[in-house]
């Protein structure tokens, strides 16, 4: 591929000396070299000679401009020109005429170069447009190709893709390059567009490019408006499906043009991202009038338009019906469609309206096959809007007052059931001919009912995941109580699949799995399961990503990441200042299968803080889920062990003993439950006192082994703490440092490293609260407990307890220990005094 700087168009009437090279186009302008070969082997012979043809974009008169740079490099006389050139005649043989835009020719001058190419000494390079051809240029094209054949420009392979990406130094996965052809269909001048954009905005999580596309659209509805109307009209008419079936001799001769302009495939089909440009953004004036003009009934033809939209453009498909409702058809009939749409976009105020204004799906039969279609979307997108509000029992309700007819709206119902427990046979179960969103569907059922089974739970979890990748690739609109991909990610969490749920969540965000609206949950989950994997950074911009969150249900899951980031790297104010924000978040949520993994975290959070009797009430409907679906070891082990951690940070061995039995008997059908209820027992018996070193490390391995890393930690420190041998304890507070999810930065400094390479691995602020901070740097300048609270205004007794927390986050085991860390830590912001030598109060100090 080949670069060349911008600079002015040569002028058509340019003579030898000005047209001297002067590369015109903009830069990162491409030569698709593997395409031009051909043309590059003539300009080294004696006489070049050669015909490119290519669509408006596709890189012909760059072409010529490389291909006479070229020849004037072997210092051949040359002479690049426009079609109407009065230069093109009186040219010896010898100098190389190269002519762009052949197509826009008069016939005086194609007789002239008709004659130049008899002659097959004569030099002569073209370049014209795939548009209707007359006699002179086949003839001129003829001749031509006797010395080789023509070269056809317009589409693009993923290797000249690629090539050009590599001299943009823009970096372009094989996952982005089969994305970017696809929706451009490989058409030049869109797939050069999108690469160079691609550079500018990247894929920013976005695996459709949504970004990119819509910059791209613009640029298309620009070329669209500059067509003449009866070209602009068969473009637009191929885009909206109303061209017709009968072809005449005009409307081929059109679809060549638009062909050439680069708008339509060479089969007269549009090119992707032009039919989704022309039905996103043509009027609906526009569109009333394209209407008429084929003899559809306009109304109709919005509400066909705006169905093809709903999944891509859910605002503007709301616009069209709303349009389409003011033209007489019956609001009735297009509740569910107009509420699916605001359901897309967020507006769960908006969408309910809509339902409520119509009534309550279950009030009224459905008079046709069509409206049945549209009662069943309108459940859907009732019971979703309940469930995003936390109140997935209504969802069910929802259900039961209007069962669905469709098989798959069926699934959403059992999927809302499960959720709380309430497994029934569905009204709808009949097999329906496969497509992408029946089979995704289909496997979601297989998929819950085989988690409910003693033995199945990897099969359920490959069924899920497949689910997930299928409900994705539907790109469907519809309301749902949750989204698969959550299901599956909460299913790999349930049997320690950290990395699994990951790759399921980031698959999801990547192909904007349920719209919209959905972007915000899966990125909280995203947050969710990199607290999880001690990756408290990735957790943060997840959540400053997944803003703004749009219903209770989400909010819920945000106040849960934050309890869960403050637990584990904050102090016990952080920790109480983010309890007191959730605390009111669970008055407005009743709990559901699916939101058990962060109830577990609030549970722990709320015994630690004290507050235990505001969690109690969810945690028992919780219980009582999970035995109504009797108790199935998948669901739930990870809610017992929650019980396990609430009896433990209580100190209250008695209390964690029902949960302790329930994971002795689901041991023998889940490692996930053998693991929990052999840790449990030796977390037991260290809180009464009894140590084993070899039992404390081997159930904490256990428990990070099936993704619960924080608590092994703790499982390691509690031995620690209790044991009366400095070696046993020296070993145990070894293995949580290792298992603790800071442990990257306590060995880099462990090691010895810089200040530079610490502060590389970790920043302080990800170490230590803002609070820990100051007191670690008053410890640095070497002052007393007392003198560190008359500093901040804290107590003495409040800033021992610091800086012990400070110890145990930096493993340092003596104060010497603690404050080299800390100024390796903190690096410049360590004072002077300390750096140079002891402090007069070093010897009365802390730690």
């Amino acid at each position: 591929m080949t670069l060349l700087t911008d600079a002015p168009h040569a002028p058509a009437t340019a003579t030898r000396e000005d047209a001297r090279p002067a590369p015109h186009h903009r830069p990162g302008a491409a030569v698709w070299e593997r395409m031009i070969a051909p043309a590059v082997d003539a300009v080294r012979e004696a006489t070049p000679r050669a015909v490119i043809v290519g669509n408006a974009g596709s890189g012909k008169t760059v072409t010529l401009h490389h291909l006479r740079d070229l020849l004037d490099d072997r210092s051949r006389d040359t002479l690049l020109v426009g079609p109407r050139s009065p230069d093109i005649g009186g040219n010896p043989p010898s100098r190389s005429l190269i002519v762009d835009d052949l197509h826009l020719a008069d016939d005086a001058q194609l007789t002239r170069l008709l004659e130049r190419a008899a002659d097959p000494d004569a030099g002569l390079i073209v370049a014209l447009r795939p548009s209707a051809w007359n006699e002179r240029l086949v003839e001129v094209t003829r001749l031509l190709e006797r010395g080789g054949p023509t070269i056809v420009l317009g589409h693009v392979s993923a290797v000249d893709a690629a090539d050009f990406a590599r001299t943009l130094g823009v970096a372009m996965p094989d996952s982005c390059l089969r994305d970017i052809l696809e929706f451009t269909g490989g058409v030049a001048w869109l797939v050069a567009d999108v690469i160079r954009l691609h550079d500018d905005l990247g894929c920013g999580g976005d695996g459709r490019h949504r970004g990119v596309r819509e910059l791209i659209e613009e640029r298309i509805a620009h070329r669209l408006s500059m067509l003449a109307p009866p070209l602009r009209a068969h473009v637009e008419q191929a885009c909206l499906g109303t061209l017709g079936s009968g072809g005449t001799a005009e409307t081929s001769d059109l679809g060549i043009q638009a062909y050439a302009e680069g708008l339509l495939l060479r089969s007269g089909q549009p090119v992707p991202l032009v039919r989704t440009a022309v039905q996103a953004d043509t009027p609906t004036e526009r569109l009333v009038d394209l209407g008429r003009a084929t003899g559809t009934d306009p109304a109709d033809a919005l509400v066909r338009h705006a169905d093809t939209l709903l999944a891509s453009h859910p605002t503007r498909a709301a616009e069209l019906y709303e349009s389409a409702a003011q033209l007489g058809v019956p609001i009735a009939s297009l509740a569910g469609r107009r509420a699916a749409a605001a359901w897309s976009v967020g507006d769960l105020d908006a969408a309910s309206a809509l339902i409520d204004e119509v009534g309550a799906p279950g009030t009224r039969p459905p008079a046709s096959d069509g409206d049945a279609a549209d009662r069943d979307r309108l459940v859907d997108t009732a019971a979703a809007i309940w469930s995003a509000r936390g109140m997935m029992h209504q969802a069910v309700t929802v259900y039961r007052s209007a069962p669905p007819a469709d098989p798959i709206s069926a699934v959403r119902a059992r999927m809302a059931g499960f959720a709380v427990g309430s497994i029934e046979t569905d009204a709808a179960t009949e097999t329906v001919a496969p497509s992408t969103l029946g089979v995704a569907m289909s496997m979601m059922r297989r998929g819950l009912d085989a988690s409910l089974a003693p033995d199945q739970a990897e099969a359920a979890l490959a069924d899920l995941v497949r689910a997930s990748e299928m409900f994705t690739a539907s790109h469907s609109p519809d309301g749902i109580p949750e989204l698969p991909a959550v299901i599956a990610a909460n299913v790999a969490l349930n049997l320690g699949g950290l990395a699994t749920a990951r790759s399921i969540i980031d698959d999801a965000i990547a192909g904007e799995q349920g719209g919209r609206w959905a972007r915000s949950r899966l990125l909280l989950w995203r947050a969710w399961i990199a607290v999880q994997m001690a990756r408290p950074a990735e957790a943060k911009s997840a959540l400053a990503d997944a803003v703004p969150i749009r219903c209770p249900r989400d909010e819920l899951l945000a106040h849960a990441v934050h309890v869960a980031i403050a637990r584990r790297y904050e102090d016990a104010a952080g920790l109480e200042s983010a309890w007191r924000q959730a605390r009111a978040v669970l008055l407005r949520v009743d709990v559901d299968l699916f939101l058990l993994h962060p109830l577990a975290e609030l549970v722990s959070s709320a015994s630690r803080v004290g507050d235990t009797d505001r969690i109690r009430p969810q945690f028992r409907r919780a219980l009582d889920i999970i035995a109504r679906i009797d108790e199935p070891a998948l669901w739930s082990a990870h809610l017992h062990w929650a019980g396990i951690q609430n009896g433990i940070l209580l100190n209250r061995p008695e209390s964690l003993r029902p949960h302790a039995k329930a994971l002795v008997a689901a041991s023998s059908n889940s490692r996930v439950a053998a693991t929990m209820a052999k840790a449990g027992r030796v977390w037991t018996a260290v809180l009464g006192g009894t140590v084993d070193a070899d039992a404390v490390e081997k159930g904490a391995h256990g428990l990070a082994s099936i993704g619960l890393v924080w608590d092994a930690a703790r499982l390691a420190g509690h031995g620690a703490a209790r044991s009366q041998d400095r070696k046993v304890s020296s070993r145990l507070l070894a293995c949580a440092r290792e298992l603790h999810p800071l442990d990257g930065s306590r060995r880099a400094m462990a090691a010895g490293a810089t200040g530079a390479s610490a502060s590389a691995e970790a920043a302080p602020n990800q170490i230590l609260s803002e609070r820990e901070l100051e007191v670690a740097r008053l410890v640095v300048e070497g002052k007393t407990y007392a003198e560190i609270g008359e500093a901040i205004f804290i107590s003495p007794r409040t800033a021992e307890h610091h800086i012990a927390h400070i110890r145990r986050r930096l493993g340092a085991n003596s104060r010497s220990e603690v404050i080299a860390k800390l100024r390796q830590l903190l690096g410049p912001e360590a004072s002077s005094p300390s750096a140079n030598g002891p402090h007069p109060g070093d010897r009365a100090g802390p730690p």
